[in-house]
C-alpha cells in the first residue's frame, strides 16, 4: 500500500503566523486619507491581493509627503481597513474588514520615543464595518456594516450604546454626522434610501430620499448643514436640503456612469460651493453645488480606482488602489 502523501507543510507556517511575523506590504491598496492638521494625519490601506487580506494604517506628522517609507508611525491590523476618523491630533479610531472598531493613539516609551498604541478594539458588527464618522465630541462615533447594522460608540468605554439592528434592508454604505452634532447623522444604502437620524426620538429614523438605484455615499455641508449630497450606484450625485421637512430637492447631475463612491463638502467658508466626487474609476472631480454641480476641476492622474478623499487648507487630497497619494488645487479647471 503506497503510503500517503504528506500535505503542503507551507500550510501550518502560513495558519500559525502572528500578525507581527508578517512582513509589511508596502503597496497597499489606500482606503482612507484623514488629515487632522498639517501635523496629523492617518492613511489606511487593505492588501487585496496577498495571501492575508489584512492590512495598515500609517501615522504623518508632516502632510507634505505621504510616502508610507517616510510616515512617523504605522501599524498593521490583521484584516482589511475599510474606513478611519480622529478622535483627537494624536488618537483615531479605524473600521476593519472583520467587523471590528479598534481604537489608535500615540504612546511615549520608556526612551522617549513614540509609538502607535492600540488602546482597545471590539467586534460587535457581524460583517464588515465598512463606514466611520464621529460626533462633535469626539467622544463617540457612529458606524456601519454589512451586516445591514448601524452602531453608537462610547469611545471610552469601548461598548455600543446604540444598536440599530436592520437599520436598513440592505448593507449601509456611508453613515455621516451632522456638523456639530451630538446625535444627528445621515446614513446611506444598497437598500436605495437615505435616512436621517436623530437618536433622541423614539422613532429616530425618517427618510430622505429614495431612488430605483442603490445609494452609496452621503456628506453633510459642513457650511450649510440643512444640506446633504448624495451618490447613487448608477453615478448620479442629487442635493437635498432637509429643512423644517422640507426634504427639497435641489439639482442633480451625472458626472460618471460609474458608481460614486464617496463625497466631501469643501469645509472652506470661501468655497462652499465645492464637492469633491470620486467613483469607481480613476478620476478625481469637484463639483459645483451651487451652480447645477457643473464641473469645476477633474483631474486623472490616478491610475486605478479612487477610495479616499479628504479636503485641507484649501487643497483636495486623494488616494487611490494604485498606492498614490495626490494633491489637487481645485481653483484650477479642467487637468487631465
Amino acid at each position: 500500500m503506497d503510503s500517503l502523501t504528506p500535505p503542503n507543510l507551507n500550510t501550518d507556517v502560513y495558519r500559525n503566523m502572528t500578525i507581527t511575523d508578517r512582513p509589511l506590504v508596502s503597496n497597499k491598496h489606500l482606503q482612507f486619507i484623514n488629515i487632522y492638521n498639517e501635523k496629523s494625519a492617518i492613511l489606511g490601506a487593505s492588501n487585496l491581493t496577498d495571501r492575508y487580506w489584512n492590512g495598515a494604517v500609517w501615522y504623518y506628522n508632516d502632510i507634505k509627503e505621504f510616502d508610507r517609507d517616510k510616515a512617523f508611525l504605522h501599524a498593521k491590523t490583521d484584516s482589511g481597513v475599510c474606513d478611519g476618523v480622529f478622535l483627537q491630533h494624536d488618537k483615531f479610531v479605524i473600521g476593519q474588514d472583520s467587523g471590528t472598531l479598534q481604537v489608535f493613539d500615540l504612546s511615549t516609551k520608556s526612551d522617549d520615543s513614540k509609538e502607535l498604541q492600540c488602546a482597545g478594539h471590539a467586534t460587535l458588527h457581524d460583517d464588515s464595518l465598512l463606514t466611520l464618522s464621529a460626533f462633535a465630541d469626539k467622544g463617540h462615533v457612529v458606524s456601519g456594516g454589512m451586516d445591514y447594522c448601524i452602531k453608537i460608540w462610547d469611545i471610552s468605554e469601548l461598548i455600543a450604546t446604540y444598536s440599530f439592528s436592520f437599520a436598513h434592508t440592505d448593507l449601509i454604505t456611508c453613515v455621516d454626522v451632522r456638523p456639530g452634532s451630538n446625535t444627528e447623522f445621515v446614513s446611506t444604502s444598497y437598500d436605495c434610501e437615505a435616512l436621517m437620524w436623530d437618536i433622541r426620538l423614539t422613532r429616530p429614523a425618517q427618510s430622505i430620499l429614495k431612488k430605483n438605484v442603490g445609494l452609496r455615499a452621503i456628506c453633510w455641508n459642513p457650511n450649510k448643514p440643512n444640506i446633504v449630497a448624495i451618490g447613487t450606484d448608477g453615478g448620479q450625485v442629487v442635493i437635498v436640503d432637509i429643512r423644517r421637512g422640507g426634504l427639497k430637492l435641489l439639482s442633480k447631475s451625472i458626472p460618471s456612469s460609474r458608481p460614486v463612491h464617496r463625497l466631501v463638502f469643501n469645509p472652506d467658508s470661501e468655497s462652499v460651493e465645492e464637492l469633491a466626487v470620486c467613483c469607481d474609476d480613476a478620476f478625481v472631480e469637484v463639483l459645483d453645488a451651487n451652480n447645477q454641480l457643473s464641473l469645476i476641476y477633474e483631474d486623472n492622474r490616478h491610475t486605478d480606482f479612487v477610495r479616499g478623499l479628504t479636503w485641507f487648507d484649501r487643497h483636495l487630497y486623494s488616494c487611490s488602489w494604485d498606492s498614490v497619494v495626490l494633491k489637487h488645487t481645485t481653483k484650477l479647471k479642467k487637468n487631465v
